[in-house]
């Protein structure tokens, strides 16, 4: 099996409660469970930034759901293509609710004003992001 990932940001079109991220989550695990997808969705008012990782079909279904769910706007491919080893091979859906103070550098970095960064990458992904990503959710208290 090829690994594949998928890094994307969105923007919810509604804030979202706790108990509605509660519930989103334990939606997306069990879906992400069954298709052996692992991953981490990082949220801080309205915005997202979310990593899919696994079977290259299951990962492209999973994003062309979320591309058409009416409640993701503004949806952002920032990386996505083949990867040697999952980042986040523990989690069916790692979860962090961030500040807006912790989430505006990881933001920053993925500037799409940045064009550069958004050029596809053939067969690997950015590794500063997902070193960023990583050592902010190594960081951060964390759900899985």
């Amino acid at each position: 099996m090829s690994l594949y990932q998928i890094t994307y940001t969105s923007v919810a079109t509604q804030q979202l409660s706790e108990a509605q991220l509660a519930a989103l989550l334990e939606q997306a695990r069990s879906k992400n469970e069954a298709q052996r997808i692992s991953g981490l969705l990082l949220y801080s008012q309205q915005r997202i930034i979310q990593v899919l990782e696994g079977e290259e079909t299951a990962v492209r279904t999973i994003y062309e759901v979320i591309q058409q769910d009416p409640r993701h706007t503004q949806v952002e491919t920032l990386m996505a293509g083949p990867v040697a080893r999952r980042s986040f091979p523990d989690w069916s859906m790692g979860f962090a609710s961030v500040s807006p103070q912790d989430f505006a550098p990881l933001v920053g970095y993925i500037n799409p004003q940045r064009r550069h960064f958004l050029l596809p990458r053939a067969h690997n992904t950015s590794p500063e992001l997902l070193q960023l990503l990583e050592d902010f959710v190594a960081s951060q208290p964390t759900s899985h």
